[in-house]
């Protein structure tokens, strides 16, 4: 399953608060995508994995998730 995950937070940066908002490309593969299949659109959760390449042609990074949080 491919989808969006949106962030938006802060983070120091020299010593200086950055606000940061971002988006990126995600997949979900096997059981961890039922579990995204049954969240709520917008709903907050921490989620655990890694940075890969889209294809060997392709360069574009894509999150690959392998754990989901979902936060209260």
């Amino acid at each position: 399953m491919h989808c969006q995950l949106e962030h938006s937070g802060q983070a120091s940066e020299v010593g200086v608060a950055r606000k940061i908002l971002m988006s990126v490309e995600a997949i979900a593969i096997g059981p961890i995508q039922k579990d995204l299949e049954q969240m709520d659109l917008g709903a907050e959760a921490v989620f655990e994995g890694f940075l890969a390449p889209k294809t060997l042609r392709n360069q574009r990074l894509v999150f690959h998730i392998n754990h989901i949080q979902l936060k209260n």
